[in-house]
């Protein structure tokens, strides 16, 4: 039986654990060395096990939307300086509207700490159910010291937002969200994001259109 040995500099130098857990940077027959080395190690294979369930925790706020009472506490902690609100996007008729693309028309429902108070005051009041499945909800909060407007896309029977982009026009940076609906663009009023006609395209369509870029937000004319 093989007893479990370790030097005290032995992860800290090999970075073994976190090699394994991001699955990265390691070649067939390192990884299996790492495999035998964990096994051998009681400390490396300690720092793996607490660092895989740090990953794993990681992984799932990462592919999993953003809750509403995640967004109402930080909105609590940070009271003073943190605006939000909810933008409802309802889709329109357009007479230049395409099949990979669906004009929406938005409407700010009620902003905290903004100019638009409506009849809520934190998104868990919202009965998000009630809407219709081909609505979108845009859950937005400012960052003040990031000097943004963090965005949080929320639609019925869709849990991924992968490939959605956003675009506003005079703008030359796009809003990339990732699969569970998170985005930012630079800060401003979140009333600015009401009364426009929005464009929502998956990116993954666009390749087979031989469009690179979706716009979501133009001016309303």
């Amino acid at each position: 039986m093989k007893k479990n040995v370790s030097t005290p500099e032995c992860c800290e130098k090999n970075n073994i654990a976190e090699l394994l857990c991001i699955d990265e940077s390691l070649s067939e027959e390192a990884r299996i060395n790492a495999q035998h080395h964990l096994q051998e190690c009681l400390p490396c294979r300690r720092q793996y096990q607490q660092l895989k369930k740090q990953y794993q925790i990681i992984r799932q706020e990462i592919d999993r939307p953003v809750s509403n009472r995640v967004l109402d506490l930080a909105k609590k902690v940070r009271s003073s300086d943190v605006k939000y609100g909810l933008v409802l996007c309802e889709p329109v008729e357009s007479k230049d509207q395409s099949e990979s693309e669906t004009p929406y028309r938005t409407k700010v429902v009620f902003t905290a700490n903004g100019k638009i108070c409506g009849d809520h005051k934190t998104l868990s009041e919202y009965d998000f159910k009630s809407l219709p499945n081909d609505q979108i909800a845009i859950r937005a909060m400012t960052d003040s010291r990031c000097n943004e407007l963090l965005l949080y896309l929320w639609r019925a029977e869709t849990d991924c937002f992968e490939g959605w982009e956003l675009v506003i026009p005079g703008e030359s940076k796009t809003a990339d969200f990732s699969p569970s609906g998170a985005s930012k663009i630079a800060l401003r009023d979140i009333e600015e994001l009401g009364d426009i006609v929005v464009y929502f395209k998956e990116k993954h369509n666009d390749s087979a259109s031989g469009n690179s870029h979706t716009n979501m937000m133009v001016p309303l004319k």
